[in-house]
């Protein structure tokens, strides 16, 4: 697992306030370079901020031979990223109030990690969190036996099907499924080319079977139940990669959450600056930030 930016040890001013987790780098990659003009917009509003690529991803060590392979044998794998990332990070050079901003895959993941730990963050805001995710031209319940079925088999470690003719470094923005907005998108593939280990494509057969196991025990009442961090869910209406309504389904199981429907695609963050500015005003207006942006220019 890769930590961006100089070490804690050596920023004796820092106090981390944010931890911001990534997701699965669907085409444009690069997990945590991408996030850059986010990590500025955090910054502005007087938060220290920490991010890293989980394992398999960015510049993290990777699972399989191939590189390009998005491999996980199973999710509690990233709940070891995440709790490692806490308590040698947070724990020892930051002090409370923590908050969590996480998107897509990066979402379920920070809800299993608030379910087993429900005092650890103050908030937490997520941003299309991966509940369900679309699976056509296959109905949810075939695609997870055809997971199932291959990792059992022993193909998890096999792209998913058609991920084999995926190349991350070609895929231009017509048709793309993350963004409507062509800069930020042109802009992440020029990343890939400065720095090809920043690329992943397709996910395996093994991270799909995973990641669909994690997603049912995330829909459970039981799990929900379990949630004490307040939420703000930020749905895509227009997401063509995990669907919108298990997010809304989720927030009027739990305690204490809002959720808020943007006309965007998959990458709210990467949106354009109009939708943006809307996630923007409702991100600050749930963390309480305006008195705390009084702080003096945070650092990363």
């Amino acid at each position: 697992m890769a930590l961006e930016g100089p070490s804690p040890d050596s920023l004796p001013g820092l106090v981390p306030d944010l931890v911001s987790v990534p997701g699965f780098p669907a085409p444009p990659g690069a997990v945590v370079e991408k996030y850059y003009e986010v990590i500025a917009e955090l910054l502005q509003r007087g938060l220290s901020v920490v991010t890293f690529d989980w394992r398999g991803q960015g510049l993290s060590s990777r699972q399989l031979a191939d590189p390009l392979n998005g491999h996980v044998n199973d999710f509690s794998e990233f709940d070891a990223d995440i709790d490692c990332v806490v308590k040698k990070v947070l724990q020892e050079h930051g002090t409370k109030p923590y908050f969590a901003l996480a998107h897509s895959m990066g979402g379920n993941i920070t809800l299993r990690y608030l379910r087993d730990y429900p005092h650890e963050f103050e908030r937490a805001v997520l941003t299309a969190p991966m509940l369900a995710v679309k699976t056509a031209p296959f109905p949810q319940g075939f695609a997870r036996a055809m997971a199932t079925g291959f990792s059992f088999a022993g193909g998890k470690e096999a792209y998913v099907i058609g991920g084999s003719s995926q190349d991350p470094f070609t895929q231009g923005f017509e048709g793309n499924t993350v963004t409507s907005d062509r800069a930020r998108y042109d802009r992440a593939m020029s990343l890939l080319k400065q720095d090809r280990r920043l690329a992943l494509g397709a996910p395996t057969f093994g991270w799909l079977e995973a990641a669909i196991r994690s997603m049912h025990l995330v829909a459970s009442e039981e799990f929900a139940a379990g949630i004490e961090t307040p939420l703000l869910l930020m749905g895509a209406a227009q997401d063509q990669i995990v669907l919108p309504g298990a997010d809304f389904t989720l927030v009027r199981r739990i305690k204490r959450g809002m959720y808020v429907m943007l006309k965007a695609e998959h990458e709210i963050l990467m949106e354009r600056q109009e939708i943006r500015r809307t996630f923007w005003a409702c991100f600050d207006q749930f963390l309480g930030l305006p008195a705390r942006a009084q702080r003096a220019p945070a650092r990363t």
